[in-house]
């Protein structure tokens, strides 16, 4: 049965799409089945692996609007080896129709899945919301990747509220599986506070590996190719294998 993990955080910016497509390409790496999927109608993960929005035979949109296709009619494959399921902007139409009901559809159409995966990465919109709210319904764990920039303590309290909802609510197995600093610019002010702030609040599930700021990141989103594959030997991408193995040790 795949191990489902929602990337989350309550706030743009956070590197939630890059740490959903590079954690993916590592787990691939290392032998993995993983499949990404993309819950946010911007499609940054789907394109960050290489594929454009709106040139996609079918997507998860498609999924949730069918129910009776099949979830592996949907699935494409990247040149990598990564498996997905693309988002498209009809997720936002989606998402406003969306009712209560409908929260558990990402749990049942992933659920059809199960046994083709180890790893499945559900990266989610930066918002509270009913596409939101069916990730924490799918998933096993969450990962919440925290910018080292200004009000990202405010974006992590929320998420963490978001979590324990879940708990109580609708999802009572639900796991924190870390948080990651992401974008780490050493030596500046506003790096050094979110830093400290943060593990001191929240040391017992902080990832010991933090991603440092990284050009090559920024380039692999732009190229549709995870940045550690473009550098694999970067300081980056050996942060990233570190927490994929923390992640694999963790289920083993």
């Amino acid at each position: 049965m795949a191990k489902k993990y929602a990337v989350m955080m309550y706030k743009g910016g956070s590197g939630k799409s890059t740490t959903a497509t590079n954690l993916g390409a590592v787990l691939v790496d290392m032998g993995k089945r993983v499949l990404l999927v993309d819950l946010d109608r911007r499609g940054n993960a789907t394109t960050g692996v290489g594929f454009e929005l709106g040139e996609i035979p079918r997507s998860l949109n498609h999924l949730f609007a069918d129910s009776e296709l099949h979830p592996r009619d949907a699935v494409i494959v990247t040149d990598f080896g990564l498996h997905v399921l693309a988002a498209d902007r009809g997720l936002a139409r989606t998402a406003m129709n969306m009712s209560p009901g409908d929260m558990f559809m990402l749990r049942e159409l992933l659920s059809r899945l199960d046994d083709d995966y180890d790893v499945m990465l559900i990266d989610t919109p930066p918002n509270e919301g009913y596409m939101t709210y069916s990730a924490l319904a799918a998933a096993d764990a969450v990962i919440i990747p925290v910018a080292t920039r200004g009000f990202s303590e405010e974006g992590l309290a929320q998420t963490i509220d978001g979590i324990t909802a879940a708990r109580k609510s609708y999802n009572r197995n639900l796991q924190l599986a870390g948080i990651l600093f992401t974008n780490v610019e050493r030596g500046t002010l506003v790096a050094s506070s979110v830093l400290k702030s943060v593990q001191e609040d929240y040391a017992d599930v902080v990832f010991p590996y933090v991603i440092p700021k990284a050009s090559v990141l920024d380039k692999g989103n732009a190229a549709g190719m995870p940045g550690v594959l473009l550098e694999p030997k970067h300081k980056a991408a050996e942060a990233y294998r570190n927490v994929a193995r923390r992640l694999v040790d963790a289920n083993q």
